[in-house]
């Protein structure tokens, strides 16, 4: 297996350190009461309101996706003397060349982490302590599990995201129709509702000549989530039970003609939304925005979601400020005006059709039209739903590379080149070649 990511973290880990700055308290006067009792009240000052247009200066952003890009202009439309610089970096080079540049001097003023990596960052001290700038105030706001990511061990908060990513199960209305009677996505729901009715669904459209899923690959999404613990605890490796059921559920949908058995991102794994034949995909938040929704053209409106199984959350980008900026405070006003600005959020998500991270934003567009490509139906308010039963975070800083090592070896099962013991066997060498101090958990 290659060990990219583990030989990533090795280097990020080398570079040099910087701890989070303190503030020293302010001393508080004294006063003179005897002074105080004969003296005339005193005005209380007030600071008179910045004028946005007076801040000046420029910020550097490293991002491993465009979606940051979308808030410069809104931005610069209130603060238009803060010139907002974005990089988009590859997130197969980003902890390779964020690492470069931290050693070097030259690291940006914010950067992301995606969910493979970012609980990582969270644990480095390279992104600074975010409760100097007063996000305490804004918790209430944030989905939990959200604010639980961008939180280091010690409670202290460092990143944030924009975005939110709960999961389902996204299926076409006049398949469902067609094979189970109704496109209702409750009841829907309720015949999928648990691994084994999955595949009862899958046996049914199959004799009607449908593949129930894409990929057998895109179940792994919900299946990380249906584990009681993640992959690492107390420098201990394990399996989750529900991992290995899972390897047989895949090599049952391969070996019975189940899916279109391609890669995800390929070109067929996107024209399967516009196919005859496939029924649905397991994918969160970002699946219907970046899949569905813009390849459905003959399908528009013929799409809806349901309830998985499990209630499920994979994937997401996090920001933060760079510990050793020196334009914090602007750095600050744009990581807010993104992720919590909730104006600004709100006509991201409304013209994006983006599942955010601000709890009253999505409450918000819960009560508004629904989306033309799902029938009518409310995103939203089906994440809404959905987001309330997210267990808790499972992430751990070896999911890049753990994730990707058992999705390895459960292609080498299906296919058949290996048997499940070898293709177990197989994982756990390769989580020890990349991450030599653990330990097997028996």
């Amino acid at each position: 297996m290659k060990k990219t990511l583990a030989l990533i973290l090795t280097l990020a880990l080398a570079c040099t350190m910087f701890a989070c700055a303190s503030t020293p308290a302010t001393e508080a006067a004294t006063t003179d009461t005897a002074a105080a009792a004969t003296s005339e009240p005193v005005a209380e000052a007030t600071e008179a309101p910045v004028d946005p247009a007076s801040l000046s200066g420029s910020i550097t952003v490293w991002s491993s996706g465009e979606e940051l890009t979308r808030f410069v202009e809104g931005f610069n439309a209130i603060y238009p003397n803060i010139k907002v610089e974005v990089t988009v970096v590859p997130n197969s080079e980003f902890l390779t060349k964020l690492s470069t540049a931290i050693s070097g001097g030259e690291a940006p003023d914010l950067f992301t982490g995606e969910s493979d990596y970012v609980k990582y960052l969270v644990e480095s001290p390279y992104w600074t302590d975010l409760s100097q700038f007063g996000v305490d105030e804004y918790k209430d706001n944030i989905w939990e599990y959200v604010l639980s990511i961008g939180t280091d061990s010690n409670g202290v908060t460092k990143a944030l995201s924009w975005q939110a990513s709960p999961g389902g199960i996204i299926y076409r209305r006049d398949i469902a129709k067609a094979v189970l009677g109704t496109d209702d996505p409750a009841t829907v729901g309720e015949l999928l509702g648990s691994n084994a009715k999955m595949m009862e669904v899958a046996a049914k459209m199959s004799e009607s000549g449908i593949k129930m899923f894409a990929t057998w690959q895109d179940i792994m999404n919900m299946e990380f989530t249906n584990r009681a613990s993640g992959w690492v605890k107390d420098g201990q490796l394990s399996i989750d039970p529900s991992l290995t059921e899972y390897m047989d559920m895949a090599k049952t949908i391969v070996d019975n003609g189940y899916d279109k058995n391609c890669d995800p991102w390929t070109g067929e794994w996107y024209a399967a939304v516009e196919s005859a034949d496939c029924f649905s995909y397991i994918l969160p938040t970002w699946g219907y925005q970046f899949l569905i929704k813009p390849s459905a053209i003959t399908t528009n409106g013929q799409w809806a979601m349901c309830e998985a199984p499990v209630p499920y959350v994979k994937g997401g980008t996090w920001v933060g400020i760079y510990d050793g900026s020196q334009s914090k405070d602007l750095a600050w006003m744009f990581l807010q005006y993104c992720t919590l600005n909730e104006e600004s959020v709100k006509a991201y998500a409304s013209e994006y059709s983006e599942y955010v991270a601000l709890k009253s934003v999505n409450e918000a567009l819960a009560l508004e039209a629904g989306d033309a490509v799902l029938g009518g139906q409310n995103l939203y308010a089906f994440y809404n739903g959905v987001i309330a039963k997210i267990p808790a975070d499972l992430m751990t800083q070896y999911d890049g590379t753990l994730n990707n090592a058992f999705l390895s070896v459960v292609r080498s099962y299906v296919s058949g080149a290996m048997t499940k013991g070898e293709a177990i066997a197989q994982f756990k060498a390769d989580a020890l070649n990349a991450y030599p101090e653990l330990t097997i958990a028996e």
